[in-house]
């Protein structure tokens, strides 16, 4: 059991801090994964940054990190959250060539995602620990979403923890509540197609899936309706892109989320009170049937 939720903001000009009120949904569902928490922010990023967030298993392991991405591009921006670094640099060169350089300086280091628009961050712990390292509620762009996670299948980590990416694909995150019960099998057949898995966690099939049928002609919402088909098992899940978001059942429904939308935001979660507490309105709302697939243009 896991919690997902989040806030998007139709306009960039908006009342409350995107951050706050992520903040505030995060914690409400705190008690379905209190195991870590993790966030994607979507960024307009007029200066063309790359932004980049390495899992550090290694203890200390973060100011090697920072100097080689220094190496490889200029460090605009950094924050060594002491498990999870978070850095947006000036970049010109390939993403999967980034990716296998940090990924080569330690067996406990690997680049969790790279985004023109999408930065992603990761803690132990519940929502306060992940605003701790690198402060949420300060964040004030138009997207949060996030996931509380209670760790089933693989290790309690920086790495395995939500959001997961496509790493070197970049702006793709995904935050999923469930379990993919044929996991095994597609990333074995995922594995032969040349994909790298850089996890343990069912999840990151997801990402790879997306990213695979997109690369074979599917639309970002056909490569969502095919993945309702090729899942097996009990799941939501919310993916971002740099330019819309998506949510996305299975065909029994069995996995809680709501969603409230008004003229100025889409907020969703698996617990109609946190979403309510999060935006701080006694709003109506509703929760998508079994096998759908809801897709919001940023």
């Amino acid at each position: 059991m896991c919690g997902v939720g989040g806030i998007f903001f139709k306009s960039a000009e908006h009342g409350q801090k995107t951050g706050e009120i992520a903040y505030r949904i995060l914690d409400g569902i705190f008690r379905r994964g209190p195991d870590s928490t993790g966030v994607a922010l979507w960024h307009a990023n007029a200066a063309g940054l790359l932004y980049v967030g390495v899992n550090c298993e290694t203890p200390g392991g973060g100011a090697m990190i920072l100097e080689a991405l220094d190496r490889l591009g200029t460090v605009e921006q950094a924050t060594d959250g002491d498990g999870f670094v978070r850095a947006a640099i000036q970049y010109d060169g390939s993403e999967a060539d980034l990716v296998d350089a940090i990924d080569a300086l330690d067996p406990g280091i690997s680049v969790g995602s790279v985004g023109r628009h999408l930065e992603v961050l990761k803690h132990m712990g519940g929502v306060a620990n992940l605003d701790a390292a690198f402060d949420l509620k300060s964040y004030d762009g138009r997207l949060a979403m996030g996931l509380t996670r209670y760790a089933t299948e693989s290790r309690i980590d920086f790495t395995n923890a939500q959001p997961l990416t496509a790493r070197a694909t970049s702006d793709l995150a995904i935050v999923h509540n469930g379990h993919i019960t044929n996991y095994h099998h597609l990333r074995a057949s995922y594995a032969l197609k040349g994909y790298e898995f850089s996890t343990q966690n069912d999840s990151e099939v997801i990402p790879i899936m997306l990213i695979d049928e997109m690369s074979n002609g599917a639309s970002f919402e056909e490569a969502l309706h095919i993945s309702v088909e090729k899942l097996d098992g009990c799941f939501t899940y919310i993916a971002v892109t740099d330019d819309r978001f998506a949510l996305v059942k299975d065909a029994y429904a069995a996995k809680p989320t709501v969603v409230a939308e008004d003229d100025d935001f889409v907020a969703m979660s698996s617990d109609p009170q946190s979403l309510r507490e999060g935006v701080l309105s006694d709003i109506d709302v509703w929760e998508p049937g079994a096998g759908e697939v809801h897709v919001w243009q940023m």
